[in-house]
């Protein structure tokens, strides 16, 4: 059943980069796919004899949204992705001393068949800063970072080189 009160939300939105998304003239293009989750507020409260039942959808872009001459393929994404998710009433949502949405690439980045480009977390930093969501830590950034694999010695993060450790 629809959403009695026709709210639903949504912690954040994941991104797929596509390296090989088609071709204009002969020329190959990459693109961006963004998608959300989304679902009502009957969480764990179905009740099948009056049809209150659970909702839960997909909102996504078709195809690989390429860049434009002035904007690239993701802040299209993410803009068009947000923009279609206002007008159907999804809200997006965190619970926590943080309530800034997410902003996620697929598994991470570590499913070998949908890896991102390089930099991508610096460039989701950035689009999420953009849209007002929060994204991963980058290495550069100032406050909490993301211990990188091996960085860990006897428990404290070492500082990779060009960085100092600060005990």
């Amino acid at each position: 059943m629809i959403s009695k009160s026709g709210r639903y939300w949504s912690t954040g939105i994941t991104v797929t980069y596509s390296p090989l998304a088609g071709r204009i003239n002969d020329e190959p293009y990459s693109g961006w796919h963004a998608k959300l989750g989304y679902q009502d507020e009957g969480i764990a409260n179905n009740d099948p004899d009056t049809g209150q039942i659970a909702i839960e959808g997909t909102l996504y872009t078709r195809s690989p949204v390429r860049d434009a001459k002035i904007r690239s393929g993701l802040s299209i994404a993410l803009d068009t992705l947000i923009a279609d998710a206002e007008r159907l009433r999804i809200e997006f949502r965190v619970v926590g001393p943080r309530t800034e949405p997410w902003l996620f690439y697929r598994a991470d980045g570590e499913d070998a068949d949908y890896p991102p480009p390089a930099g991508w977390r610096e460039t989701l930093a950035a689009e999420a800063d953009r849209i007002g969501f929060r994204s991963y830590a980058t290495k550069h950034s100032t406050g909490f970072r993301l211990v990188e694999p091996g960085e860990l010695r006897y428990g404290a993060p070492a500082a990779p080189s060009g960085e100092e450790a600060h005990r």
